[in-house]
């Protein structure tokens, strides 16, 4: 697989490398949403997540403002819009072609915007982690517009929308595997 060739750090041994991972692309203490599906999720501190990440399935690609604020449906909850900060990632993900199609389909974009992470959900399809901290929202969405013309999911576009825990279990105790990793992309 090209991703995994081109990889700045390779994780070939069998351990869990959550942690590692998630204190490179999240530096300091933020807030982080993450959870083990799409109901049972929490916001707690990086500190308070440590140790615990790679037993999760999903997390937000961004940071959050607060532990709780109230969803569209104006009800409290640990995972909502309002409360999720400015984009540090925009998370491309697509469940058509094969592996390699795939791949190939973030290398693309990758020639556009830094690549830091790709992480294989577990099932059927790659998780493209996108550095865009401080872009502007129209450069963001013209890459994202690009990215669903050649497959991606717009649903990845919702700056709250969970994606796959790097290196993380998922519900059916597979691990998500992690075929790039570019801590390099991350500023």
């Amino acid at each position: 697989m090209d991703l995994w060739e081109i990889s700045r750090v390779r994780l070939e041994d069998n351990k869990s490398h959550t942690e590692q991972i998630i204190d490179t692309l999240f530096p300091g203490d933020p807030l982080l949403c993450a959870g083990r599906s799409h109901h049972d999720f929490e916001t707690r501190s990086r500190s308070e997540w440590r140790g615990k990440l790679a037993a999760l399935q999903l997390i937000v690609p961004s940071p959050m403002t607060a532990r709780i604020g109230k969803t569209q449906e104006g009800k409290e909850s640990a995972h909502t819009l309002e409360t999720t900060g400015s984009r540090r990632f925009l998370v491309v993900e697509q469940d058509k072609g094969t592996i390699d199609e795939q791949a190939a389909v973030l290398l693309q974009l990758a020639e556009g915007a830094p690549l830091a992470l790709a992480v294989h959900s577990g099932s059927k399809s790659i998780h493209g982690w996108f550095y865009c901290a401080g872009w502007p929202e129209e450069k963001l969405r013209e890459f994202m517009t690009f990215a669903v013309g050649v497959g991606a999911d717009p649903a990845m576009w919702t700056r709250s929308q969970f994606a796959r825990m790097p290196d993380g279990t998922r519900d059916n105790g597979k691990r998500q595997t992690v075929f790039f990793f570019n801590p390099g992309a991350v500023k």
